[in-house]
């Protein structure tokens, strides 16, 4: 809302400096996104909240100026003249969304260019200026906030009806441009056919011109949700449409039709005609009960009586004043207000926010710890990020084709969880594993040309199982391309890469076994267990969805971090180095090759509990030398006891065990 100072001080006589009235504006709740000097004078761009169309008009600004300066306000006298003849008979069939209607008929105007004044004027404020009938009508549409039309009366056939359009029902716009409408748009008509959209914009073929001679007057109250539904339908928003649909004054609907009446006998002459008007229930404001110590106790603030009591009197606001309870009846533009906390509100805008003290609630000690399951998540990001992967946070929204995808994870059925009022209809599940939204994000970062991703993510996960409905927390992981690169090297996002990066943030904890997803590779896929439970899975995508979805070669991970405890992802203590020697030993054992490398390590692990540092396997080996059907698993281990020198006899005892646990899963030690 641009607003010219020379114009604004017309309605409120104030002398302080332009920057001082943006500054008070902007802390009020009306931000000044610019003001701009222009000659003598300074255009304030407001930024107008969604509640407040009483600030859609200079009128409206001025209040608020007027408030926060302590100035009165000046509003213009209502006009009077007399009026000379009949007028235009009019008819409401939708009083349901057009509380108050009236049409003024004046005679014999000559249509013109504007004089400068008022041409400069509008141009200033951004609006084209037409000729003097329709700059009048913007002008005070601007000045009060009222929008206002004028129809070329001869063009009128009988009387004019408001009423609800026939479906298919045509009209050509100012705008040129033939609108189709529905029986949800509401239409002003002659009783041939439409001839302005309610609200948004009038017909071509009733607009007023050079030859205009006589004139119809609109000034009018819409339902705003009515013509907010209109304007976005039909893709037409105005600068009466805008008012409407954030709500109007229905208490000055008369009033700006008198005052443009009054600009269009000075200007284009004329004789005024009779007005009709349709106002069947006359708006009443509620009063709204207020009690002054509640209020002060409720916002930390010592405001005396007197001067609440002017701070609603400056609003425009009536007060009714008994020992403990006021009522507060506002007036008929501030229809947002309708609690006691509204007026709160108020009394704190103008007062000042900066007045309310910065104090601790008196019950309030120390500090409210974070719970659990937040600093658990804190920890896993950060290690994430130390990881060199980047986070993201995606909608809990999914696409419907993706709602099957990976839900092998749940050992149990489980539903899908649907939304009964979907933003969009394409995305009316919930999602129920993280990695459906990590697949439709990578999707994105491919068709934008991102190819080289390392992100993840930790999130809430909804399902139904069984009767209850369940929200789990969730780590999920997706890479693609270079994970490391520089001018000399590339490290490459792969399913062992990711397999490391688990191993690396849940501390060697988690064990991998083959498992089968239909949307990931059937050779480079597992699940993750811990504490002999599935809590995850990893796989590349298969190839077959990834061509399907044009995708490189993904790789996704996700695990269940409610199934670890907070203090297992902590960092321990800083233990002092073992001064002991360390024994390296490298075992090549034979097994059969459909058996899972998982088995054999946790065989390791258990024969060499105590003294087992380190392992890594460095060979895999299927061919001459060895039976068909198996397969050769180079082993390196780092033994170190906490307390002693191993000997080598004590690591052949245990080889010796291990020699007789592998005879359990048909392997052997492979002697070099």
């Amino acid at each position: 809302m641009k607003v010219l100072y020379s114009w604004l001080k017309e309605f409120v006589n104030i002398d302080v400096p332009c920057e001082e009235i943006a500054r008070k504006l902007t802390m009020a709740g009306l931000e000044v996104e610019e003001l701009e000097k222009i000659g003598d004078d300074y255009l304030i761009d407001v930024s107008i909240p969604a509640n407040r169309g009483d600030c859609h008009s200079i009128l409206g600004i001025a209040r608020e100026v007027s408030a926060l300066f302590e100035a009165p306000l000046e509003l213009p006298l209502s006009p009077t003249f007399k009026e000379i003849g009949e007028g235009i008979d009019i008819e409401v069939l939708s009083p349901e969304l057009c509380p108050r209607y009236t049409l003024r008929f004046i005679k014999g105007v000559k249509v013109g260019p504007s004089p400068d004044w008022l041409k400069n004027r509008l141009e200033l404020v951004g609006i084209r200026s037409i000729n003097n009938v329709v700059d009048i009508t913007n002008y005070v549409m601007w000045m009060l906030g009222q929008p206002l039309h004028a129809f070329d009366a001869d063009k009128i056939s009988g009387k004019v009806i408001v009423r609800r359009a026939y479906n298919d029902e045509e009209i050509v716009t100012l705008d040129g441009e033939t609108r189709k409408l529905t029986v949800d748009n509401l239409v002003i008509a002659d009783e041939k056919h439409a001839i302005a959209i309610a609200g948004v914009m009038g017909g071509e073929e009733s607009e007023v011109s050079f030859f205009t001679k006589n004139i119809a007057l609109e000034s009018a109250c819409f339902d705003h949700i009515s013509v907010r539904g209109t304007s976005k339908s039909l893709g037409l928003r105005t600068e009466a449409s805008i008012r409407f649909e954030k709500g109007v004054d229905i208490g000055i609907t008369k009033f700006a039709s008198d005052i443009a009446t009054e600009m269009i006998l000075k200007l284009c002459g004329g004789e005024v005609g009779k007005l009709n008007e349709f106002y069947p229930i006359e708006y009443e404001p509620n009063k709204i009960m207020f009690r002054p110590d509640r209020f002060n106790k409720r916002m930390g603030l010592s405001l005396s009586p007197r001067e609440m009591e002017s701070i609603f009197t400056r609003l425009g606001f009536k007060v009714e004043k008994n020992t403990d309870v006021w009522y507060i009846t506002p007036i008929s533009c501030r229809r947002d207000i309708s609690l006691e906390e509204d007026l709160y509100e108020e009394l704190v805008r103008i007062a000042g926010y900066d007045k309310i003290p910065s104090t601790l609630h008196e019950r309030i000690i120390g500090v409210v710890s974070p719970p659990p399951a937040w600093e658990k998540r804190k920890i896993v990001r950060k290690k994430m990020n130390s990881l060199g992967f980047s986070e993201v946070i995606t909608s809990s929204f999914i696409p419907v084709q993706f709602e099957n995808y990976f839900k092998e994870f749940y050992q149990r059925p489980i539903e899908t969880v649907r939304v009964i009022n979907p933003l969009r209809e394409e995305e009316s599940v919930l999602r129920s594993l993280l990695s459906q939204s990590l697949l439709t994000l990578a999707i994105n970062n491919v068709r934008w040309g991102y190819n080289d991703f390392s992100l993840f993510e930790t999130g809430k996960v909804f399902f139904k199982n069984e009767e209850n409905y369940v929200e789990k927390e969730h780590l999920g992981i997706v890479q693609s391309g270079r994970f490391i690169y520089s001018w000399d090297r590339e490290v490459n996002a792969d399913f062992f890469l990711l397999k490391g990066i688990l191993d690396r943030l849940f501390k060697g904890e988690l064990s991998f076994i083959p498992a089968y997803y239909s949307v990931l590779h059937p050779g480079r896929s597992a699940n993750i267990i811990y504490n002999g439970e599935i809590v995850g899975f990893i796989g590349e995508i298969h190839p077959d969805l990834a061509k399907d979805l044009k995708l490189p070669r993904i790789y996704i991970a996700e695990i269940d971090i409610e199934s670890f405890s907070t203090e297992f992802f902590k960092t321990g203590l800083i233990r002092e180095p073992n001064r002991l020697p360390k024994l390296k030993r490298d075992l090549a054992i034979v097994v059969p090759e459909d058996t899972p490398s998982i088995k054999v390590i946790e065989m390791l692990k258990d024969v060499f509990e105590g003294i087992l540092e380190k392992y890594e396997i460095f060979d895999l080996y299927k061919g001459p030398n060895i039976p068909e059907g198996t397969i050769n698993l180079g082993f390196s281990l780092e033994l170190r006891a906490e307390d002693r020198t191993l000997t080598q006899e004590e690591i052949e005892d245990r080889v010796e065990i291990l020699k007789s646990r592998l005879i359990d899963v048909n392997g052997r030690l492979r002697e070099w």
